[in-house]
């Protein structure tokens, strides 16, 4: 049998897609529910096919237009890896010239005369998933509320809201679940900001840990190397096997604010991307039957798996991207074939301004416009005719001053 020629390889490498030809095998997560490909952020993620795994994340899959590492896949638990060929050597035991002759088939491609028909056997059943990892209740509210030493609390605390707003702040870091912890490493004390998970059946899963300026602006690695962390992550290294073993049990992540979905049943959801930015908007609007303002910690958390207790209760999801990624953001929440979410982009368009920065999220517009509103205030309170009487009453309606000549 002569071998397939050099230039037939080539070209049907070139046509090949990591993605599509994962997606024959293992098909989507939204047709599996789990263990499917899924897209997370520019890539795509799925339960790994080559061991036992119950950790969805540990196979990742970079599509061709992905500049470093394109058009491949790795688990990095079990170390397998490589492109289309290797992945149909690998996991459909193909030779390699029976796997550029499927992969002809697929792309309509001519590779050779050798007669080659081959469909993809039956998806093996998924493994069990792992019992999700649950906090003692009681032990994470005594970790509560304890922020009078906190930077970004102290920072919310000092912003110049109005009457309406001030008497939100202490309300809604109690809601929220908001906490601090110093935590000894590395040779030194860490100060955390700690923002509980807690989901909407009151099961604590986790706590992201961040450290904060006091000017409200998060540490990043350039600022201090140890900048954040995560609850179960602090319980794995620590050895706490009585407490969290991941081969028993699974740490997984819910929205901030996931709790309070029961408090407020059937309310829209006002969907961020950060803890703060949900801490921030719920202090400037609040959380009423109109709205409820959650966080996914991140766009790589923007999953139906993550989503599920809104979506499972039919209820309208209101986005507010950061002002960088709006696209990224509408392209994911493609992803999740929902039809009750919409985008409100109007904080970092409209009303943004240069000094909120390039990467602004609608908190940072709201507290350079409390800022703003606070100077305004100010100025009219210092009118010569405006008496402590007077001054009440504007505050309790927000009135603003006439603009002068």
């Amino acid at each position: 049998m002569p071998p397939i020629k050099k230039e037939i390889i080539e070209a049907v490498e070139d046509a090949a897609d990591i993605v599509d030809v994962v997606r024959d095998i293992l098909g989507d997560y939204c047709d599996t529910n789990r263990g499917g490909l899924r897209k997370k952020g520019v890539n795509y993620t799925a339960l790994c096919p080559f061991h036992d795994d119950h950790n969805d994340g540990n196979f990742m899959v970079r599509p061709k237009n992905v500049s470093a590492g394109a058009n491949t896949y790795k688990c990095f638990t079990c170390g397998e890896k490589g492109g289309p060929v290797q992945f149909l050597m690998a996991h459909e035991k193909l030779s390699f010239p029976d796997a550029i002759r499927w992969l002809g088939k697929k792309y309509n491609i001519e590779v050779d005369n050798v007669p080659f028909d081959y469909t993809p056997p039956p998806r093996k059943p998924l493994p069990p998933p792992l019992p999700t990892l649950v906090l003692p209740r009681m032990q994470v509210r005594q970790r509560t509320g304890n922020t009078q030493n906190d930077a970004l609390c102290n920072w919310i605390r000092s912003l110049p809201w109005d009457a309406a707003q001030r008497a939100r702040v202490e309300p809604v870091l109690k809601d929220y679940l908001m906490g601090h912890a110093t935590i000894e490493q590395r040779d030194r004390k860490h100060e955390f900001t700690v923002f509980w998970q807690v989901d909407k059946d009151g099961n604590p899963r986790t706590a992201h840990y961040m450290k904060y300026k006091p000017n409200g602006k998060r540490m990043h690695k350039e600022d201090d190397s140890y900048n954040t962390d995560w609850f179960h992550s602090l319980l794995d290294r620590g050895g706490y096997t009585n407490l969290f073993d991941s081969t028993k049990q699974c740490a997984r992540q819910c929205l901030f604010g996931e709790h309070l979905l029961n408090r407020y049943p059937g309310t829209p959801i006002n969907l961020v991307e950060s803890e703060k930015t949900a801490i921030i908007m719920a202090i400037a609007y609040g959380n009423h039957p109109l709205q409820l303002w959650l966080a996914c910690s991140g766009l790589s958390n923007f999953t139906r798996e993550k989503l599920d207790p809104i979506i499972k209760q039919r209820r309208k999801i209101v986005v507010f991207p950061d002002r960088d990624g709006i696209e990224r953001w509408k392209q994911a929440a493609e992803q999740l074939h929902y039809d009750r979410i919409t985008f409100n982009t109007s904080l970092v368009t409209k009303w943004w301004q240069p000094e909120d920065g390039p990467k602004a999220d609608c908190a940072d517009v709201i507290v350079r416009i409390v800022r703003e509103s606070a100077a305004q205030r100010l100025k009219a309170i210092d009118h010569p005719l405006i008496t402590p009487e007077m001054e009440e009453i504007i505050n309790k309606l927000n009135l603003e001053p006439k603009e002068t000549k």
